[in-house]
C-alpha cells in the first residue's frame, strides 16, 4: 500500500509544481486537493487537511524566498492579517462540522470558478482613486475562511478584486492576496490542531512528501518559465479544473 500511495504522490506532487509555478501561484494550491481525491483517492477531509499543510509549509518557504512580496503591503498588514486569520479559525472549525459531500460539492464549484477566472479575467492597470482601505477586510476574511475550510485560500478571486474593484496595481493585488492565504492557512492548521482529530504521523509525512516534491518541481520550473509557457499552462489547465469541477458536482448531485 505504501509504494502505490507514493508513487501517486510523487505524480501528483510533480503536477502539481509544474502548474503551480508555471502560473505563479506559489501558496494558494487547491489543485493538489484535486489531485489527491481524483487521483491519490484520499477521502476529501483528509486531502484539505494534507493540503492545509502543505500550503503552510510552501507559506514559510515564501516568506524565506519572497519576503519583500509581503512587506510591500505592510501598512496593510493589520486589515488582512487579522480577519483573515479569524476566518481561517471559523472556516476550519466549519469544515470539521459538515459532511463530505458538502466539501466536494465546494470544491467542485471552487474548480469551476477558478478555471472560468484564469480565462476571462485579466489584470487591470493601477487606479489613482483606489477603493476605501476598508474593503480590504471583508475579501480577506473571506479568503481566510477558503484557507481554512478548503485549504484553498481563493486567490483566483481576490487578486481581481484587489486589482479591479479596489483598484491596487497587479502586484500589489497580489501580495495582498497572499498575506491573506498565508495568515489564513496558518489560522485554519492551528484551528485543526486545537479542536479537531489529531494529525496522524501519516497524514504529516506524506504532507511533507508532497511538498518537498512539489518544491523541487516547482524550483525546478521556476528556471525554464516564461510568459509563454505561463499562458500555454493557463489555457491547458482552465478547462481542465472545469471539467472536473463539474464531475465532482455531478457526483454530489446525481
Amino acid at each position: 500500500m505504501i509504494a502505490p500511495l507514493l508513487l501517486k504522490g510523487l505524480l501528483a506532487g510533480l503536477i502539481v509544481g509544474f502548474v503551480t509555478a508555471s502560473i505563479q501561484s506559489w501558496v494558494d494550491r487547491f489543485f493538489l486537493v484535486i489531485i489527491l481525491v481524483g487521483l491519490v483517492g484520499l477521502p476529501i477531509q483528509q486531502a484539505v487537511v494534507v493540503n492545509l499543510v502543505v500550503v503552510s509549509l510552501a507559506a514559510l518557504m515564501m516568506l524565506l524566498r519572497q519576503g519583500a512580496v509581503l512587506e510591500s503591503v505592510r501598512e496593510h498588514w493589520p486589515a488582512v492579517v487579522i480577519p483573515a486569520v479569524v476566518g481561517g479559525a471559523l472556516g476550519r472549525v466549519a469544515a470539521l462540522n459538515v459532511k463530505p459531500p458538502v466539501l466536494l460539492g465546494v470544491l467542485g464549484v471552487y474548480a469551476v470558478l477558478a478555471g472560468l477566472r484564469l480565462v476571462l479575467i485579466k489584470p487591470l492597470a493601477e487606479r489613482e482613486n483606489k477603493a476605501h482601505p476598508a474593503w480590504i477586510v471583508p475579501i480577506a476574511a473571506g479568503s481566510g475562511a477558503l484557507a481554512g475550510f478548503l485549504s484553498a485560500g481563493g486567490k483566483p478571486f481576490t487578486v481581481p478584486l484587489y486589482n479591479g474593484a479596489l483598484g491596487h496595481h497587479p502586484r500589489r493585488a497580489y501580495a495582498l492576496a497572499t498575506l491573506g492565504v498565508v495568515s489564513g492557512a496558518w489560522a485554519g492548521l492551528l484551528a485543526q490542531v486545537s479542536v479537531g482529530p489529531a494529525l496522524t504521523q501519516d497524514t504529516l509525512l506524506l504532507a511533507l512528501y508532497l511538498f518537498t516534491v512539489i518544491a523541487l518541481t516547482a524550483l525546478g520550473v521556476e528556471r525554464i518559465w516564461t510568459q509563454r509557457l505561463g499562458r500555454v499552462v493557463t489555457y491547458v489547465i482552465a478547462p481542465i479544473l472545469v471539467v472536473i469541477g463539474a464531475r465532482f458536482l455531478w457526483v454530489v448531485f446525481r
